[in-house]
């Protein structure tokens, strides 16, 4: 994956700003251009003026409280915007083109974000029922699946600091999406310092010998990555030493037994990771099926994950 154009959205929230720290990591580590964007969704509009929250802000439902409120949403977002281009000057030395849009969360997204080869979103993660719901959650947090359905190309959902990572996994089962999602997760674990791992997941006991020779055919695709216990080997070598197959399969590769997608799940958890996923099994949002793997990792997770195209 050649990244050289990254939109990231943003809305205020804790999760935006770890998508914004996010989107600065992988733009260093893929040498891109970065750009944000904020929308000013309408539809918190009818949530300020529903008997809930009008009463207590002195509202009456009418075109003129509409207006105010949604002039006081494109201030605010405009104010995030404006502190993102100091963070992004801090981080990047640029200062980061800004958008700043009127429309439906999720559509605004994906549009800005058709040219772009990563979107990065912030969510909550499966943990946000500890959280109570609020507008910020409405306009971010609730979009990130649909935009990990509906984008065209990859995209990044943040749920912690990028400084929390210990580990790039990807989930590897021999597919097409999931060997390009192999090279971009060797990318980025040579460029960030990250341990690099890969898991294999099969339904049963029976089928893990049968997996040996996936794994193999992976582990033959790793061209720069060189596991931490083959650092010093290297360095004290006279000339350039790639590690073998085997011991890439020894060192990067695993085979679990358990039910795909929990199994996954688990596996970046407990190594602090990094997620990435091929994006197959995707169909268009309104027809998303539960069942699908990639569906219920995004769905369920605990960590960031990112959906390769």
């Amino acid at each position: 994956m050649k990244t050289t154009h990254v939109l990231v959205a943003l809305d205020g929230s804790e999760y935006s700003q770890n998508a914004s720290l996010a989107a600065f990591w992988m733009t260093r580590a893929t040498d891109a251009e970065l750009e944000a964007l904020a929308v000013v969704d309408p539809r918190i509009v009818d949530l300020f003026l529903s008997p809930e929250f009008a009463e207590d802000l002195g509202l009456k439902p009418s075109i003129d409280a509409s207006a105010k409120i949604i002039q006081s949403l494109k201030r605010i977002a405009n104010i995030v915007l404006n502190l993102w281009k100091g963070d992004c000057q801090a981080h990047l030395g640029v200062e980061g083109k800004t958008h700043l849009e009127l429309g439906d969360t999720t559509e605004e997204i994906l549009k800005r974000g058709k040219d772009c080869d990563l979107i990065v979103v912030g969510h909550r993660g499966v943990g946000y029922k500890d959280h109570q719901p609020s507008a910020t959650h409405f306009r971010i947090g609730s979009v990130a699946e649909r935009v990990a359905v509906g984008a065209r190309k990859s995209v990044l959902i943040s749920v912690a600091p990028p400084d929390a990572l210990k580990t790039i996994l990807v989930a590897y089962d021999g597919s097409e999406a999931s060997k390009g999602a192999l090279l971009l997760a060797e990318q980025l674990a040579v460029k960030t310092g990250k341990q690099l791992k890969a898991i294999h997941v099969v339904p049963k006991e029976e089928q893990r010998k049968q997996s040996t020779s996936t794994i193999e055919l992976g582990a033959s695709l790793l061209r720069n990555y060189i596991p931490a216990l083959e650092n010093e080997r290297v360095r004290n070598a006279s000339v350039s030493v790639k590690p073998s197959t085997k011991e890439l399969m020894d060192s990067v590769f695993s085979i679990k037994v358990g039910p795909v997608g929990k199994t996954i799940l688990d596996e970046a958890q407990a190594l602090n990771a990094l997620l990435i996923i091929g994006a197959y099994g995707f169909k268009d949002p309104e027809e998303n099926t539960l069942g699908s793997t990639t569906t219920h990792i995004v769905r369920s997770t605990r960590s960031s994950v990112l959906v390769y195209r």
